[in-house]
């Protein structure tokens, strides 16, 4: 076995040898076409702005919740943000506000328009999320001044379109909230008339009957009677009626509470509707850039140059082999 691996190996470097010129010239022409291929490559220019995101219920408005509004967000509320950037609607923006069809030279008439300006999209704006959950915003264009402007606007663009989506999620909710208050309202309206009704009959609260009768032998035993007589009638009302006044009075207490608790949600609701407030905590803008991102040329011409001299090898080597099959089936 030994014996057959340096036998090929010699008849590899013989043939190496052999053809030397014809490898090096091979090679030489993929490198000058590579170097003029790489020259042709325009030039892009690479924005980078960088957002962490905020905590899922960063959007808190009750008085005494502690805010989150500045609290940096984990990793779902990361791939959340992620998901927000890769939207169409953020998109659909920067075309309009950029041109991008015209810009990334895409014509109506030509073949899967939408999915060329996709791919050309998506190679040119780049989203990415690091180890720290922030997320780099990548744009890639000729014009520096474009690839800033882009990725700064992309920013902007995250408030308007997670605002937008609160304020969606928060419409629904709202009304239900909004009727609820007005059920609870009709409701405890009901109940404090009837309380009042039976308080304008002499029927008092649970706490005071306990005393009715004391004040009533006070009153009789003073002579007052007068008193004597306006206690005995809430005596008697409060008997025939407290345990009516005991229901509406729980009732009123327990729409009373529910009352309170809903205008919080309520407020809420209103809050999230109308909601406008910067989604995201800006570690930096981008700035306009001064040197190129890509392409690399010296990379280019290196990996475009060893693909010839590897595959003009392969090739001759191919070559070699057909020959020794010919040769063996004559």
């Amino acid at each position: 076995m030994e014996k057959s691996t340096s036998f090929n190996s010699n008849e590899l470097l013989q043939l190496l040898w052999f053809k030397r010129k014809t490898i090096l010239i091979v090679t030489g022409i993929a490198f000058v076409i590579a170097i003029a291929v790489s020259l042709l490559m325009p030039n892009y220019y690479m924005a980078r702005a960088i957002v962490f995101p905020t905590k899922s219920n960063s959007v808190d408005f009750n008085a005494n919740s502690r805010s989150s509004v500045v609290e940096f967000g984990d990793e779902a509320d990361a791939e959340r943000l992620l998901q927000v950037l890769v939207s169409p609607e953020i998109r659909d923006s920067l075309t309009n506000a950029y041109h991008l069809y015209t810009h990334y030279e895409i014509e109506d008439d030509q073949s899967n328009p939408k999915f060329e300006f996709q791919k050309i999209y998506e190679d040119n704006v780049v989203f990415s999320r690091t180890r720290y959950n922030s997320i780099n915003i990548d744009v890639f264009d000729k014009n520096p001044a474009i690839a800033m402007d882009m990725a700064n606007d992309i920013v902007r663009l995250v408030d308007t379109v997670m605002n937008r989506m609160i304020r969606t999620r928060a419409v629904g909710p709202m009304h239900a909230v909004e009727y609820e208050v007005a059920l609870i309202r009709k409701e405890m309206g009901d109940y404090n008339d009837r309380l009042k009704g039976l308080s304008n009959a002499g029927v008092v609260s649970k706490d005071e009957r306990g005393d009715l009768y004391a004040n009533f032998f006070t009153a009789k035993k003073s002579g007052d009677k007068s008193t004597a007589q306006e206690i005995k009638q809430k005596i008697d009302s409060s008997q025939a009626y407290g345990p009516d006044y005991d229901i509406y009075s729980n009732l009123s207490e327990f729409f009373s509470l529910r009352y309170s608790n809903i205008l919080d949600v309520n407020d809420q609701a209103k809050q999230y509707a109308k909601t406008n407030i910067q989604q995201t905590i800006r570690h930096s803008y981008a700035e306009m850039p001064d040197k190129k991102a890509k392409p690399k040329r010296s990379i280019i011409v290196l990996i475009i140059t060893f693909s010839a001299f590897v595959f003009t090898i392969f090739i001759l080597l191919a070559n070699e082999r057909i020959k020794e099959l010919k040769s063996a089936s004559k």
